[in-house]
């Protein structure tokens, strides 16, 4: 839309003076403002940084088209012959659009430009009117007046380099509201973890306390305080089932979140085998196990609920040293199809496919950031997760 628009404005506005030649070019990026509003689904702020972008970008097509024909014929104003005219004119600014794609429009995804919400964008369109269009304006006024060549040629060299600033700012603004974005949220999924980490510590001791309870009564019964009520054994089975869900690992976090997670296949027939050495994790933080180690098994538990062969719904889960790299294994059996994406992670079957696929990609992000790696797949009807995470040199020696 620039790259037509613009050139045949430029035609448009021959006759007229500086000032209303800047009226009519700044009234033209308002227009692509209210155009991109008006064609795609977007928010006020994202119409103007794509306009004020793309205004920009097409600007320093022009402005180097210009300074290219300038520096082959040594004139302020001098046309090219043919056919290098029509290089230059085709070749400069086709350079410049993929260079802008290659650096700008490529690094940017949709969903990226969905969300932006910056008020600042409102500054840029002011800097783009001014800055952008006023200066080529006043060059051009310039051209006319007859400044010297080498002070016009210095002002056509400045005036791309001045695009290609704001350009910038402009992608930093994007940048910096979407780490902005990434930190509050996660900011909120560590929040959610350490407030659901709190309350599991919180049940299990309640289990030992009652477990402490049952072994009074156990005693009481023992000695033939009382007769025994089926009611009372039928409790004391329960209480018992419930204990022998708890899981020691000699990590707080891991424990915490195996326990849980035990409980919760208990309550579904599923049976989770658990060998972890839990001191190997140390060097994490809470949080990162508890998400870590919730987000594998909760997948774990969606998939086996699929599973009707009470053989088969099981769970395996192990941790264990491998030299100074920590080895994380997840096998479960499951039922249906499991596609994979091209970068190898499982594609969730829910509808909400954005919010399902977050898991697996922040558990692979944990182990990338403590300089490590996940892989999953399937083979005769297991689906495996291995994580591989590299252990700190204190760790490594311990």
């Amino acid at each position: 839309m620039f790259i037509a628009v613009v050139p045949l404005a430029t035609g448009l506005v021959r006759g007229l003076d500086v000032l209303q030649t800047f009226i009519v070019f700044s009234a033209l990026l308002a227009f692509f403002v209210g155009a991109i509003l008006l064609v795609y689904r977007v928010s006020l702020w994202t119409a103007l940084f794509c306009a004020t972008a793309g205004y920009t970008l097409q600007n320093i097509a022009s402005g180097l088209t210009i300074l290219t024909q300038m520096l082959i014929t040594g004139r302020a104003s001098a046309a090219l012959s043919e056919p290098l005219a029509s290089i230059v004119a085709v070749g400069v600014p086709a350079l410049v659009y993929l260079l802008g794609y290659i650096f700008f429009a490529r690094s940017v995804a949709l969903n990226g430009l969905l969300n932006v919400e910056n008020r600042l964008m409102l500054s840029m369109f002011a800097i783009v009117v001014i800055v952008v269009i006023g200066f080529d304006l006043i060059i051009k006024g310039l051209t006319f007046v007859g400044i010297p060549f080498n002070y016009l040629l210095l002002l056509r060299c400045v005036h791309p380099l001045v695009c290609v600033f704001v350009l910038f700012a402009e992608y930093e603004l994007l940048y910096a509201k979407h780490a902005e974005d990434e930190r509050v949220e996660t900011e909120r999924l560590l929040a959610e973890r350490e407030r659901q980490y709190r309350l599991s510590r919180e049940n299990i001791e309640a289990i030992n306390i009652k477990c402490h309870d049952i072994r009074h009564q156990i005693r009481h019964l023992a000695d033939g305080g009382a007769a025994v009520d089926r009611s009372v054994l039928s409790d004391i089975a329960r209480e018992i089932n419930v204990y022998d869900s708890v899981v020691e690992t000699g990590n707080e976090a891991l424990d915490t979140i195996l326990t849980e997670k035990s409980l919760a296949c208990s309550g579904e027939g599923i049976v989770l085998t658990v060998m972890a050495d839990g001191s190997a994790l140390d060097f994490m933080t809470p949080a990162d196990v508890y998400a870590l180690f919730g987000n594998a098994l909760d997948n774990a538990i969606e998939a086996v609920r699929g599973v009707d062969d009470e053989e088969r719904r099981t769970i395996t889960l192990s941790v264990r040293r491998l030299k100074r790299m920590v080895a994380v294994s997840v096998e479960n059996y499951y039922s249906g199809v499991t596609r994979f994406s091209d970068d190898g992670l499982p594609i969730t079957s829910k509808r909400d496919r954005s919010n399902h696929g977050f898991g697996v990609r922040s558990m692979r992000a944990i182990a990338e950031r403590y300089g490590g790696s996940l892989h999953a797949g399937v083979q005769d009807g297991v689906f495996y997760l291995n994580v591989l995470l590299a252990m700190p040199e204190t760790s490594a020696s311990t």
